[in-house]
């Protein structure tokens, strides 16, 4: 056998042991750095926590500001940077498997996420605040491994949410909520009210402000065709009264403005919050 023949022989052996010897590991590996913190209490692997004081907690809403990462197992990342006893290997960085909860709606891939009134289970974010990171894949309530669980709402019922695991990106940040799109046909009257509130309209505030001026002309042109309709009836049947119904058609003018009036003042009050 050649010289090169047998080089390559025992570089391809080599290879293979090297591959075999690598493959599980990166198979099983969390994509991320993994790093240990002292235990508050026991954590189990999946849970997002956040750090206080040197010291991992289960996340919450009431620690939320201090969000660190979520728990892996033991030399499970691609790189861990320590591994003593009574302590949470943790991945602050990167893409993991962890626990979310369908308490605040259906979460959908690239929907960020925040933490729950269940401790270490995150949720979908809604409202502005401090983000863990993102959904990497949808979260199905039929998933094998899902489980069900009842909580109390504020309100003190009985709600019915599930639980269980999905890939989540790891890459806290501030969650800010996009701003509610407003149809075009409204664009024109968003502009107008916000320069005449010297502020920007939100969209919510803008249909508001619509809705009760649209409720406002209908009720007008209702009153000026019941006095119309019945100043032509009166006028019909006694053409002496032509008197009267002119003043009634004066009152009916009054009402309109008055309810024209009463409608601005309102649409004042909504776009000025």
């Amino acid at each position: 056998m050649s010289f090169l023949k047998l080089t390559w022989l025992r570089f391809s052996i080599w290879g293979y042991v090297l591959l075999c010897l690598l493959l599980p590991v990166v198979a099983g590996a969390a994509s991320g750095v993994a790093q240990g913190y002292k235990l508050s209490e026991q954590v189990v692997v999946g849970m997002s926590v956040s750090l206080l004081n040197d010291t991992v907690y289960p996340s919450s809403p009431q620690n939320q500001n201090n969000l660190l990462g979520v728990v892996v197992a033991q030399n499970s990342s691609a790189v861990s940077l320590s591994s003593s006893a009574g302590q949470a290997q943790v991945i602050t960085n990167g893409v993991v498997d962890g626990f979310v909860s369908n308490i605040n709606g259906e979460i959908k891939n690239g929907d960020s996420l925040v933490p729950s009134p269940l401790e270490g289970v995150l949720m979908k974010a809604t409202e502005a605040g401090r983000s863990m990171g993102s959904a990497q894949q949808d979260f199905k309530t039929t998933d094998q491994g899902v489980q069900k669980k009842q909580i109390k709402t504020k309100d003190g019922s009985i709600k019915d949410t599930y639980i269980g695991t999905i890939q989540i990106l790891v890459a806290r940040n501030d969650f800010v909520p996009k701003p509610a799109e407003l149809p075009t046909i409204l664009s024109p009257f968003q502009s107008l009210f916000s320069g005449v509130a010297a502020q920007s309209v939100s969209a919510p505030r803008t249909i508001t402000a619509v809705a009760i001026f649209a409720v406002a002309v209908i009720a007008s042109m209702v009153v000026l065709y019941s006095g119309v309709s019945n100043g032509i009836r009166s006028i019909g049947r006694n053409p002496l009264s032509k008197g009267e119904v002119y003043v009634g058609l004066l009152q009916v003018f009054a009402i309109i403005i008055l309810i024209l009036i009463i409608s601005l003042v309102i649409m004042l009050l909504v776009i000025k919050g």
